[in-house]
């Protein structure tokens, strides 16, 4: 196996483990906070709002699937202003291992 197929699939399994986070929280119907994080996560590896949506609906189903659109439009997508110069500092939150962990309590 080279060196390129490894890192291959450690970026498929994070996503795959993303997208599974996203599953979880969506069944469990967890906080919106906790959903955009993972979306933001999701947005930042480059999936595209229909594509999560189509899996979400097929894995969780059309409620959840609805709920994932409010929530793009909330806050899981960029933001307009993200060309321009930030004038407080970033909110430190908690890492996508934290935020794991914390859909299986």
């Amino acid at each position: 196996m080279t060196e390129d197929t490894q890192v291959t699939e450690v970026k498929t399994m994070w996503s795959e483990t993303l997208l599974e986070a996203l599953y979880i929280a969506m069944e469990k119907n967890k906080g919106d906070k906790i959903v955009i994080g993972v979306i933001k996560d999701l947005r930042a590896k480059g999936y595209e709002n229909d594509y999560l949506i189509e899996k979400v609906e097929k894995k969780v189903g059309p409620t959840a699937a609805t709920r994932l659109k409010i929530l793009l439009i909330k806050g899981g997508k960029q933001s307009g202003k993200s060309g321009q110069r930030q004038t407080t500092a970033p909110k430190k939150s908690p890492g996508i291992i934290a935020r794991i962990i914390g859909f299986f309590k």
